[in-house]
């Protein structure tokens, strides 16, 4: 069965085959002690988007979007998100326990006012949230709220998906490659040089960065860990004079390590972050709440300072060479672009023309293109009413064959080596007529 529409569309998990989870998942709660497990959509590193290793909002509900929490407890079942995916949601949740919540609608409780009612007969009043998914900042409120809720404590260090996931994806381990000099604007040692002395206005001594695209940035590396996102799974521990990137070492290469080398950056396997912040030897280290998940944070022994990271803020100011890529990667996706439309124009109503096959010619338009790298977002083509569905994505189902009339919403963007697009356009109207770029 398949969803009709999302931005992320997949094939979702039977109805039969989410309430095997669930009755898996009480299982475990029920030796555990534990009356609720909270599932979030974000990883270890606080990202938007996630590898399917971290999944476990999506496998545990069956829905696919990607903003929402899933929250399960020995008697019933509810998932919040965003108006983005109140129809998709309520599509992949048809016939199983869960109950819709539309955030920021009237009437909908938060995770904590559901919890305490639902809680209210229980024997254990306490609930499971994996800490390594969770920001320092959201378990500290949500502690402080669930307290308040008839005493409702938190379980920290209990991850039910490493027992009952079976067939869990593994965490990516796809090689990372230097991102040229060329494209870059600044080397690494530079940038380095310049986030210590952010961190020393903050009286911080160093740092740990677990942001994935501030640590590719940072190192002047790229990956393919994530889909649609350049970024690659590892932590960067940024001290006084030291400088450790944690991360699956069969992912860096003979030539990345010599280049980390130079740059002053050490190796350490992505496991052993937590000893390398227990054996962090500096004074003080600087751990953003908003950033940082609590598990790490709790393996700190020195003082923390809790800080904004300065690296988002460095990222913003873009050097020449970064400012010339974005240029030339724009150039070059226009170019596509045109192409595209010039095509459009020559074939609508000549052969059949789908939102499938549209987004897939544009693709094809985007990779005959100098630095191509991939997509950068999945492409959103909806024709007609379809073109009224936040974050629809054409589904075999769903395929609307495109008429030399109408409205057809075209939402895509491409990665280039250079600099990255997402440009929105209704392509089937003049071109004197076309909407302004979504930058």
């Amino acid at each position: 069965m398949l969803t009709l529409c999302g931005k992320f569309c997949i094939i979702f998990a039977p109805m039969k085959q989410i309430e095997e989870r669930l009755t898996w998942l009480r299982e475990e709660l029920r030796r555990e002690h534990l009356s609720a497990f909270v599932f979030p959509t974000t990883d270890p590193h606080n990202s938007e988007y996630t590898a399917d290793h971290w999944k476990g909002r999506e496998w545990i509900s069956g829905f696919t979007g990607s903003a929402g929490t899933a929250v399960v407890t020995l008697k019933s079942a509810a998932l919040w998100t965003d108006s983005r995916y109140f129809i998709q949601a309520a599509e992949q949740l048809k016939g199983t326990e869960f109950q819709l919540m539309r955030l920021k609608v009237a009437g909908t409780p938060t995770i904590a006012e559901w919890l305490g009612h639902e809680l209210t007969d229980m024997d254990d009043k306490e609930i499971g949230v994996d800490g390594m998914l969770t920001s320092v900042s959201v378990m500290e409120q949500l502690k402080e709220e669930l307290k308040r809720r008839g005493g409702i404590t938190v379980r920290s260090n209990f991850d039910p998906l490493t027992r009952i996931w079976k067939d869990r994806p593994q965490i990516p381990g796809n090689p990372v490659v230097p991102q040229p000099l060329e494209f870059a604007g600044e080397e690494t040692k530079s940038k380095l040089a310049r986030i210590r002395k952010a961190l020393h206005e903050q009286h911080a001594d160093g740092m740990l960065v677990t942001a994935l695209d501030d640590i590719a940035w940072t190192l002047n590396l790229r990956g393919s860990d994530v889909h649609c996102n350049p970024v690659f799974v590892s932590y960067l521990l940024i001290a006084s004079n030291k400088t450790t990137l944690f991360i699956n070492k069969e992912k860096v290469s003979g030539e990345v390590r010599q280049y980390l080398k130079e740059q002053g950056v050490e190796v350490a396997d992505y496991a052993e972050v937590g000893k390398g912040l227990q054996d962090y030897f500096e004074y003080n280290i600087l751990m953003d709440p908003d950033e940082v998940c609590y598990t790490l944070f709790q393996k700190v022994t020195r003082n923390i300072v809790r800080g904004t990271s300065p690296i988002p803020a460095m990222k913003a100011v873009k050097n020449e060479r970064e400012r010339l890529g974005f240029r030339s990667a724009m150039l070059r996706d226009g170019i596509a672009m045109v192409k595209f439309l010039k095509w459009l124009d020559e074939h609508v109503g000549k052969e059949r023309l789908t939102e499938i096959s549209v987004s897939d010619k544009l693709e094809s338009l985007r990779a005959e293109q100098p630095l191509y790298r991939g997509l950068s977002f999945d492409t959103i083509a909806g024709y007609g009413e379809h073109g009224a569905i936040v974050h629809y994505e054409a589904t075999p189902e769903t395929d609307a064959v495109i008429q030399p009339k109408g409205f057809l919403l075209l939402d895509s963007g491409a990665q280039y080596q250079d600099g990255t697009t997402d440009i929105t356009r209704d392509p089937l109207r003049k071109s004197s007529e076309k909407s302004i770029p979504w930058y």
